[in-house]
Order: C-alpha cells, then structure tokens, then sequence
C-alpha cells in the first residue's frame, strides 16, 4: 500500500478523481483494517472484505463490480508495477475496450534474475496462446485496464476463480471481437510472492480446461431491449457510465446488466417503462455464445458523453490474498 499512497500523493493517479477499491480476500492479518486507515482521507475509497478465500479471480470479480468510475483498472497488492504506470495503461483505452501490461514487449523492463521461472512462465504463455488463440505475449501481467461496461460483462461471464481468470476473461475478449491494447512495462519482482511456480501452472491449466469444455458455464447476463426514441434515451440513462448499450440490427437499444442485483435489474426496467413506455421493453437473459453472434460488439458512449475515452481511470481495484 506504500507505493500506492506514494503515487496518490504525487498526484498519479489524481486522488480527487479516482476511486481506490481494496479488496481483502479473506487475509488474517488485519489487511482490512490497515487499507481502511491508510484511505481515510481520500474521497473516494472503499475496502471489500471477503470472509474466506476465495481466490484473486473472485476477487478482482467483487473490485469491478463495486467500482462507479467510467474506467478500471487493477493491479497486484505487492505493487510489483508502479501505480504511475496507470497513464499508459489508460491512455492506451483510448483505442481499446481493454489495456494489459506486458513484460515481453519492446520498451519492458523486468527486474528478475530466476531465469528458470521466467522460462517456465514463457512456456506456460506458450501453452496458453495454443489452447485459447488470445494470441498475447504476456496474459499473466497483474496490471489490466477495461472500459467500465467492458469489465462488468467479462467479468459476470468469468467463471474461474484463481490465477487462471486473466486467460478466461481476455480469451472471452477475443470472441467478443473486443481490442486489447498491450502496454510494455517496468516490473519488478517481489520477494513474498504467493505463486507456486510448479503447482499453480497446472492448476491454472485444469481452470482453463473446464471453461474451454464448458464444465463451468458462465451464467447469463440480464439485458433490456428498448425501442428507439423514448425507452432507448431511458435505457442509456440507466446505464451511466458503468453498464454495456449495444445497438441492435433492428435499431433497438440494448442494455445489459452484468454484476447487478436482482433488485437493481427490476428497477431499471421500471424506470424505462415509466419513461419511455412498457410496451417497447421486453427483458432478456444473454449468453455468452448470444454475445459471441453479435461481435464484434460496438458499444454506445453513455448518455451526455462523447465517444472519447476519459483521460484518467479509477485506480487499481488491489487485490490481497490471504495470509
């Protein structure tokens, strides 16, 4: 947390327009309380604790659901990027649904000597790229970046709950017909590492095996149509800056509700009926194969903004596993 509150410090990123999520994925070491006090003082934080652990692909999965701003982004607690980097990582979703932090491209800097577990982690990568065709040169990097709605549907349909999630959601990225941008970074190893190099690669394997097979199915996104004119200025309304609006090839407006309560769901068909009429809105459930049939997805700009990506995102949603 000590880089992160360097940076904030700095003013990288911008403390007044960042929200900071933390989430404790069940750690007995009093993390909660720690980032509780360390982010009092900012105006836009909030501290997740989650009672057992779950894995970091859950909890990356809570950090995007409870993030409000237009952008996310996460990165590892042990702060092996800087947080400073976050300008690249943002600046390159202003041509991309989503951004990801490379240490195998040109202009990378990677401070590690233990060359076998570098070789191992490029062999892993190879494997990856052959069993999912993501076609990227480093999926693992702890430092991604998403345009906000993008986030919230990758991750509602990830179903992966350890370090295999990051494979998951930027191969779901791909059949969506989505842009990832790779950003070179400067990384730094840090001692207290959490990764097993032997275990946790065949683990991570198995993970991709099942949701390739479809041994864990993803569950489907609740989505409203609403016809053009009044219910489509509602629907998008509704959306804010945070939920996915496509248009259809019928000139139908659709909102999906991915990460989102029951309750909030029918509030929002609510509003639209109330405001744009009952009768040309009808609910849906969307698979990720629906989706898949309509890429690639083009997403409308929220309501009173222009297509152009923000310039500053959210701070990381930091992730830190259990002690």
């Amino acid at each position: 947390m000590g880089h992160l509150m360097d940076a904030l410090a700095r003013g990288v990123p911008d403390p007044e327009t960042t929200e900071i999520v933390v989430v404790d994925d069940g750690s007995t070491d009093g993390t909660d309380r720690r980032a509780a006090s360390l982010l009092a003082a900012l105006p836009h934080h909030r501290v997740i604790r989650r009672a057992t652990n779950a894995g970091k692909g859950a909890a990356v999965r809570a950090g995007v659901g409870a993030a409000r701003g237009a952008l996310i982004a996460f990165c590892d607690a042990d702060m092996s990027i800087e947080p400073a980097q976050l300008v690249d990582l943002v600046t390159a979703l202003d041509d991309a649904e989503v951004a990801i932090g490379s240490r195998s491209l040109p202009g990378s800097v990677v401070d590690y000597d233990n060359l076998p577990r570098t070789l191992m982690g490029r062999a892993f990568n190879r494997m990856v790229n052959a069993a999912t065709d993501v076609a990227l040169v480093d999926t693992q990097c702890g430092f991604k970046g998403f345009r906000a709605p993008v986030a919230r549907l990758l991750f509602h349909f990830s179903v992966i709950d350890r370090f295999a999630f990051d494979v998951e959601v930027l191969r779901d990225a791909r059949r969506l017909g989505l842009r990832i941008a790779e950003v070179p970074v400067r990384w730094q190893h840090v001692p207290d590492s959490r990764v097993r190099p032997l275990r946790d690669p065949l683990s991570m394997l198995a993970d991709i095996a099942r949701s390739r097979t479809g041994l864990r199915r993803p569950p489907p996104v609740p989505a409203v149509v609403a016809g053009d004119g009044a219910p489509a200025q509602a629907a998008v309304e509704v959306a804010g800056v945070t939920l996915p609006v496509l248009r259809t090839t019928g000139g139908t407006t659709l909102v999906l509700f991915p990460l989102c309560e029951a309750a909030e769901f029918d509030r929002a068909v609510e509003h639209i009926g109330r405001h744009g009429g009952a009768s040309d809105t009808v609910r849906r459930l969307l698979t990720l194969d629906d989706l898949e049939a309509m890429a690639p997805l083009t997403l409308v700009a929220p309501a009173g903004r222009s297509t152009e990506v923000p310039s500053r995102a959210p701070a990381p949603a930091v992730e830190r596993e259990a002690s």
